[in-house]
């Protein structure tokens, strides 16, 4: 009997310590593209973690290579992909479909989100509510100003920001928006609604859409458990330096882990522009302007 309860004990023990253990999340990012701080995933996602392992004792991240060993992704409680075109959705697609099915989170950024690939879209959509889809979405480069946000844990502790980047919009999301919360939304400025018919550049769909607010950043649950994540900026790296902005990922990243998000949102420092640098781990080029960069640092957060 004395054997018996010992091993009840221990059991009760084991199963207390693996529920308490921080969530895992699994960054994987291809190689950074488009020029110096430009879709840096590498740079974006090591600082990321790095943030969450300081601030958030409940998860503990991990930054891959795709090209690197990615066994980790079979013990991840959630994973957030950085890649252009949608390379990873369309290289890690099959080894994720029986993740997403056991309700592992998933996140995607940028250009993460065009995979142009028509079983990828789908998977997306199913696995994160919303992708972009080429000739109903478009890409522009302009000024959000988020003046709103819902009464959500990903929205914890966001102040109104206004911040230039290449944020996508009209994206195709589930059918109603079913499971899907806005968390980042703004009405663009008239001029990206007039491109050309393309893939990117312009559409009537969303030339019909004059003065309608666009979902540029959302958060899903999914029918059949498990959670997502979209956000569609990030073209320039100096954005992590906005803090809401900043804040808006990491608070997302907490929770589709499935982990409590702080009721302030996640604490994390302003990086300077020369941290900002180190995580991209390369030269910088002679063309670059620091001082101006610093200045729109500055300007950022006020």
């Amino acid at each position: 009997m004395n054997r018996l309860i010992a091993a009840a004990l221990l059991g009760a023990a084991l199963t207390a310590h693996g529920a308490n253990a921080p969530k895992q999340i699994v960054f994987v990012h291809g190689k950074a593209s488009h020029g110096y701080g430009h879709h840096a995933y590498g740079a974006a996602f090591r600082m990321l973690a790095r943030m969450l392992n300081e601030n958030v004792p409940a998860v503990h991240a991990i930054v891959l290579a795709d090209d690197q060993n990615l066994a980790p992704l079979e013990k991840a409680d959630a994973i957030m992909l950085g890649s252009d075109g949608g390379a990873l959705v369309k290289k890690l697609g099959d080894r994720l479909e029986p993740l997403m099915k056991r309700g592992v989170g998933l996140g995607c950024i940028h250009y993460t989100l065009d995979p142009a690939d028509p079983k990828a879209i789908e998977r997306l959509i199913q696995w994160i509510g919303g992708c972009y889809v080429q000739h109903w979405s478009v890409n522009p480069h302009w000024e959000a100003d988020f003046q709103s946000f819902p009464d959500h844990p990903v929205a914890r502790g966001l102040k109104p920001f206004k911040i230039a980047d290449e944020w996508y919009y009209h994206m195709r999301f589930v059918e109603e928006m079913k499971g899907v919360t806005p968390i980042l939304s703004a009405v663009p400025p008239e001029r990206t609604r007039q491109g050309k018919d393309g893939p990117h550049s312009g559409n009537p769909h969303v030339r019909a859409r004059s003065g309608m607010a666009e979902v540029l950043a959302w958060v899903y649950e999914r029918p059949g458990g498990g959670r997502g994540f979209g956000f569609t900026g990030m073209h320039t790296h100096w954005n992590w330096a906005q803090d809401s902005f900043r804040k808006c990922v990491l608070n997302a990243l907490v929770w589709i882990a499935g982990a409590e998000v702080p009721a302030g949102g996640v604490p994390s420092r302003t990086p300077t522009l020369e941290e900002l640098e180190a995580d991209l781990g390369q030269p910088r080029p002679d063309n670059f302007p620091p001082d101006s960069m610093r200045k729109l640092i500055e300007q950022m957060n006020r």
